[in-house]
């Protein structure tokens, strides 16, 4: 139903942080950010693919940027689907974590 892969789950995320800016290149720097790992555009691509066609994420493109030549931009949103999908996995993360933090607090 909404079972989410790790990769799905932090593109999602990314999505419902970056707002109105998730596209491309703004969904990869944040995902590097947040974990220390570059995610190739093939990779990316196709996981944003699957996701629309699960019904989790729409695209658009952007006018034009305000300059000669600009490009459009692809830009993706959370549907309603996404967001319960995100809540689900939320969730089940909370019960697996549930009384867990403090143990693992103590491994430093």
């Amino acid at each position: 139903m909404y079972e989410l892969t790790k990769h799905e789950e932090l593109i999602l995320l990314a999505i419902l942080k970056l707002k109105e800016n998730a596209y491309i290149v703004s969904l990869r720097r944040h995902i590097k950010n947040i974990t220390g790992r570059s995610i190739n555009y093939g990779s990316l691509c196709n996981t944003l693919s699957s996701l629309i066609r699960k019904g989790y994420v729409r695209s658009k493109e952007s006018d034009p940027e305000p300059r000669q030549g600009g490009r459009r931009k692809v830009l993706y949103s959370l549907t309603t689907e996404g967001r319960k999908a995100l809540k689900h996995t939320y969730k089940v993360h909370k019960l697996a974590w549930d009384g867990l933090v403090e143990s693992i607090i103590k491994f430093d």
